[in-house]
């Protein structure tokens, strides 16, 4: 199960990870939403603009808009009905930087690491994290726009892992293959001494990502950190928790499941009420995944 090499890889890659200029760099149509994401008078109309440039991007909102999850199907005939019936400015903004950033990372598209695979469950997670975000009865609750791209972007390691070490990838991809009951993070660590996480959070860095961005990627496996936004970590891991997706849930056990819930001041019920909402909706995020990942 290990590597020739495997330290002298471990140094390679985190060498790697810190030259900016060895990344790949954020496609035009993100680094487009990241200006808006900051400029304080973006309009709705600012948003839709950008996305129409996109033709692929364009698909994936009116799909996004036309989930059964929403309620109004093919009554959603263009950009602005989607962004403005259905996802509001914050959480099409947000799903837009998610989709455009992940263009740029190729890797393998088949195994339990294929790229329908890793954004299949990062889709998932990402509507997860939405719906939770409101249910969390805290002051200063998580926004659910910046809560989906924590989802959608948690897993970003494994792509750029792939992107960058495709032979690596192919070994840790048929490594999970053979062992699908074990946690992944801990077959990364054995077979090369970094994992997914720590990858994730340097491209986060390295796209200059919004601080509760690169500290969820960074700490999802640990919701025990109550560190700089916290919460957006917590969240995650609870999402992946709840979703009991193979391999791929985090590994902390110093905070119990309904202690997590306890934290963000989640009911259990309404927990479960999330969940049966993402659950009903499979085979939708499997289609869009599909198309994200062609």
């Amino acid at each position: 199960m290990e590597i020739v090499n495997k330290a002298e890889f471990n140094v390679s890659f985190r060498r790697q990870l810190q030259q900016t200029e060895q990344l790949p760099p954020l496609p035009e149509t993100a680094r487009q939403l990241l200006i808006l994401r900051n400029k304080k008078d973006a309009q709705m109309d600012d948003l839709i603009k950008v996305i129409k440039q996109d033709p692929g991007l364009t698909a994936q909102v009116l799909r996004y808009g036309r989930q059964g999850i929403y309620g109004y199907g093919d009554r959603i005939k263009g950009i602005k009905e989607a962004v403005a019936l259905v996802m509001g400015f914050d959480v099409a903004l947000h799903f837009c930087l998610g989709i455009s950033s992940g263009k740029t990372l190729q890797c393998t598209n088949s195994g339990p690491l294929g790229r329908t695979m890793v954004w299949q469950q990062a889709l998932e997670c990402a509507s997860l994290c939405q719906l939770l975000a409101p249910k969390c009865r805290i002051k200063n609750k998580p926004n659910a726009g910046l809560s989906y791209l924590a989802g959608l972007f948690h897993n970003f390691g494994y792509l750029l892992f792939g992107h960058l070490h495709p032979q690596e990838y192919a070994h840790l991809n048929k490594t999970v293959e053979r062992y699908p009951h074990t946690e992944i993070r801990a077959l990364e660590l054995h077979s090369f001494g970094i994992s997914h996480d720590m990858i994730g959070m340097e491209l986060m860095r390295a796209w200059n990502m919004p601080e509760e961005i690169v500290h969820a990627v960074a700490e999802h496996h640990f919701p025990d950190y109550d560190g700089e936004h916290a919460l957006y970590g917590k969240l995650v891991a609870l999402s992946n928790r709840l979703m009991e997706k193979p391999g791929m849930q985090d590994n902390s056990t110093k905070l119990p499941t309904d202690k997590l819930l306890e934290q963000l001041n989640i009911t259990e019920k309404r927990a479960e009420e999330a969940l049966a909402q993402v659950r009903s909706q499979q085979e939708e995020f499997a289609d869009m995944a599909q198309a994200v990942a062609a």
